[in-house]
């Protein structure tokens, strides 16, 4: 799903300067585009909004009246609706419209319930229209706020060229050597803000706050 913001909803000059960004010779608007980045990353890495945000998406049918949402944190639904092939020659489908319970807010885990449940016939398209998002107390605590500083850098430091150093990009360095001087580093893995240190210490800060799908529910 695309990101609905074209603009910062959390971070600022105010807030990345206060947690130790560097701003170096960049534009006001290099910066915006920075937070704007950082959060839209951080969406996409916690599975959910960081601001409460009213989307309409595809769930995806688990078992029973179980459904998944593509984003966790889901604080209301607003509306269901079930596509379902009612007979293949000719081609008829029909809309089932319907009502959820939150099972797990946190996992998105959703019970829907239709007016006429869909028996004999295959469930086509599950859409649902829902809010997803962490409540403010979460977005604004001092570790999301570190985190969005430390995402928003790294696009920084790839804007400006007076921040720039080896590591520009993002790019995950496992062997340097200067001069007489060498290293070697340990494998990093991919997060969504890169796959360098400084990305993998932002995945470290939020994760206590990633929706993630449980192994099984029972």
């Amino acid at each position: 799903m695309e990101y609905p913001y074209n603009s910062s909803q959390i971070l600022n000059d105010t807030i990345f300067i206060g947690f130790g960004g560097q701003i170096g010779t960049s534009t006001s608007q290099q910066r915006e585009l920075a937070y704007l980045l950082a959060e839209d990353q951080m969406t996409e890495h916690l599975s959910s909004f960081l601001v409460p945000t009213t989307i309409t998406g595809s769930i995806s049918h688990i078992n029973g009246s179980l459904f998944g949402t593509e984003f966790g944190h889901v604080r209301q639904v607003l509306s269901i609706s079930l596509e379902v092939v009612k007979q293949l020659s000719p081609l008829q489908t029909e809309i089932h419209t319907g009502s959820a319970l939150i099972r797990n807010s946190e996992y998105g885990y959703l019970d829907v319930f239709v007016d006429c449940y869909y028996k004999g016939e295959w469930l086509y398209k599950s859409t649902a229209s829902y809010q997803s998002g962490l409540y403010s107390g979460t977005s604004m605590q001092p570790i999301m706020l570190a985190a969005l500083t430390l995402a928003a850098q790294i696009q920084i430091n790839e804007m400006d060229v007076s921040l720039s150093n080896e590591g520009v990009a993002d790019v995950g360095i496992q062997r340097f050597s200067n001069q007489a001087y060498s290293e070697e580093r340990k494998t990093l893995g991919n997060t969504a803000f890169g796959n360098s240190a400084m990305a993998q210490r932002v995945a470290r800060l939020v994760k206590r706050y990633r929706s993630k799908p449980a192994i099984g529910f029972r």
